[in-house]
């Protein structure tokens, strides 16, 4: 929203206050100061009560961290008149409403909660029969209304945006990652039967094998091409076979006799030819496209950054999976720069990226965010698997060397921040948290990996020094 807009919406806000007695706003402000912890505890204790609210609000989360924001804005909103601090006030609510857009919190969801503050406001304004309740009343209405219109605004002009991004993605998706991937995710769908397949008649007593959801193609299609094709009828077909083979192979896992595991790969393997046969269908609308990639690295750009961390945030609370974030940013690159050429710091830049690529699961993300930073989403990825993976990285780039004109060549080092999602709906606390890791290992002496171990009941981040 332009300045001009919060201006306009500033002097409205003004406006309501100019009619209102200098009594009348400080007498309201003071009400509000005594009452904001009962109004707020009338906020929440209704709202956690919709099934709808329950997966953006826990007790933690709500304890914690929003119970404290919502007394704080009760108290700036009705302290605004005292101060004159109009356009602040009013770029709060934009922010709040973009932060809702964000998270994905409903509008409804939240002109619930106001509802359950001015109803409060009534019953205490009864029992304190004040000489002017009634313009105190009135007032508190038109105050949390208004407030209440500029988070919509901003949540639907955010919430529009983020639907558009989210959108192109799914296409970007569909022309890039699916065509790219097309040959490697059949290979493993094969490996993965074929290796099943030896264990059974390699006659070994008891044996082990991930679960097709959990291998190399599960993870690929269900996280990547189930949502780049979203809405065609294949992708539930190929999910519900995927599914389906997980039961059947744990059922070869259990089987007692030898021809009732034939019996159950047999099965297997024809709906694993299903599968290939719907996966080539998606295959023939995919070509090509990098408007969502680096042309440097041709790893994503930061584009759809925030499209996919808030999807695989909802896919990991709704599935109860880890999900975990590294945060990589090239040691000293401006010296590289300037000693070598920005030729070769290219070079470097494209070294790192390939060093991503190879380090991880065709299902993960790497993002190109900045100059020299860059992203990885790691799904179903615990801390272990993080630090293994940042660690790896690190190595090979200290240990590899880049060469130059003839006779010149350099090494150089990154620096890692590494974090576990904390189940908080806000994607950008989990951006936030590896950045933060990141920023202590620079701090810290440079090509190192730091784990982020974010607690949700205190909200603070707990930086423990790795290799």
């Amino acid at each position: 929203m332009n300045t001009e807009s919060i201006a306009m919406l500033a002097e409205q806000w003004k406006s309501i206050c100019d009619g209102y007695s200098t009594t009348d706003l400080n007498d309201t402000f003071q009400f509000i100061q005594a009452h904001s912890q009962t109004l707020v505890y009338e906020f929440y204790k209704n709202m956690m009560q919709e099934k709808e609210a329950s997966y953006f609000l826990s007790d933690d989360i709500v304890q914690s961290r929003l119970k404290a924001t919502l007394n704080q804005w009760l108290i700036d909103c009705f302290q605004v008149p005292l101060h004159q601090n109009f356009e602040p006030i009013v770029q709060k609510q934009l922010m709040v409403g973009k932060v809702h857009a964000r998270i994905g919190i409903p509008s409804w969801l939240i002109m619930r909660g106001i509802g359950e503050i001015e109803k409060k406001v009534f019953v205490l304004q009864a029992a304190q029969d004040q000489e002017n309740s009634l313009r105190m009343i009135s007032y508190i209405v038109q105050i949390l209304g208004f407030a209440s219109e500029i988070m919509c605004r901003s949540y639907e002009v955010n919430l529009e945006k983020n639907n558009d991004i989210k959108h192109t993605y799914r296409l970007f998706s569909a022309m890039q990652d699916v065509a790219a991937q097309k040959d490697k995710q059949r290979s493993s769908l094969l490996n993965w039967e074929n290796e099943l397949m030896f264990k059974v008649f390699s006659h070994e007593p008891k044996f082990t094998h991930p679960l097709l959801s959990k291998s190399e193609f599960g993870l690929w299609f269900i996280h990547k091409a189930a949502y780049a094709f979203t809405g065609s009828e294949q992708v539930k077909a190929i999910v519900d076979r995927i599914y389906q083979i997980d039961t059947l192979s744990q059922q070869v896992l259990n089987a007692a006799e030898k021809d009732e595991s034939i019996r159950l790969i047999q099965d297997i393997r024809e709906k694993n030819r299903e599968i290939q046969h719907l996966v080539d269908q998606l295959f023939q609308v995919a070509d090509y496209i990098d408007s969502g990639s680096d042309s440097l690295t041709q790893l994503l750009n930061r584009r759809y950054l925030n499209t996919i961390v808030s999807r695989e945030i909802n896919f990991s609370r709704k599935n109860n999976v880890p999900l975990s974030l590294l945060a990589i940013d090239a040691d000293h690159f401006k010296r590289i720069n300037d000693k070598f050429g920005h030729a070769a710091g290219d070079s470097a830049l494209q070294f790192i990226g390939e060093a991503l690529l190879d380090c991880i699961k065709g299902s993960d993300y790497a993002f190109r965010v900045g100059g020299e930073e860059f992203l990885l989403l790691l799904v179903d990825s615990d801390l272990i698997r993080a630090q293994e993976i940042a660690e790896q990285i690190r190595s090979r780039i200290q240990e590899t060397t880049i060469g130059t004109r003839p006779g010149s060549s350099f090494n150089f080092t990154v620096s890692i921040g590494c974090a576990l999602y904390d189940g908080h709906p806000d994607y950008q606390r989990f951006i936030d948290a590896a950045d933060t890791a990141l920023y202590a290992a620079k701090n810290s002496g440079r090509n190192r990996v730091y784990l982020a171990k974010n607690e949700l009941r205190n909200s603070n981040i707990d930086l423990t020094v790795q290799s």
